[in-house]
């Protein structure tokens, strides 16, 4: 009788998938809370979100996911709870770029702009760790 080593969890560990998702939103959190900053949003091709107040109030909610994503880390008890809310929460903000991006709408920055780059990069960021976090729904521990 043979005995197999103890089987290791394949994949990124989720502590890194969820640092990485700390950074992302506190960066995409930061970007959207300077929206009265003229400069920043005129180097991302003209792009300015109208009424500022909505992308700041999206801001602060992507600082506070950076904030609850960054002590999952470090708090097993909520990493389970934390990753699924971020999995859909990464996901869908990756769906809404996505339409957004191929619809016709006037505030889209032009192709092969920094605007149109910072947004494409931004999805596919978000997209990766979404599915990354998401495997938390099928895993029984995290």
């Amino acid at each position: 009788m043979t005995v197999s080593p103890p089987s290791r969890p394949r994949g990124i560990p989720m502590e890194i998938v969820l640092t990485v998702n700390a950074v992302v939103a506190l960066v995409v959190g930061v970007v959207l809370l300077a929206a009265t900053w003229s400069s920043l949003f005129e180097h991302l091709s003209k792009f300015r979100p109208v009424p500022w107040i909505y992308a700041q109030i999206g801001g602060a909610a992507f600082v506070g996911l950076a904030w609850m994503l960054w002590r999952a880390t470090k708090d097993a008890g909520a990493r389970r709870t934390v990753t699924q809310g971020a999995a859909i929460v990464n996901l869908v903000t990756f769906v809404c770029i996505s339409v957004w991006l191929f619809s016709n709408d006037r505030g889209i920055p032009s192709s092969g702009s920094l605007g149109s780059w910072a947004f494409d990069v931004t999805a596919v960021v978000l997209a990766v760790v979404g599915v990354l976090e998401a495997r938390v729904f099928w895993r029984r521990t995290v």
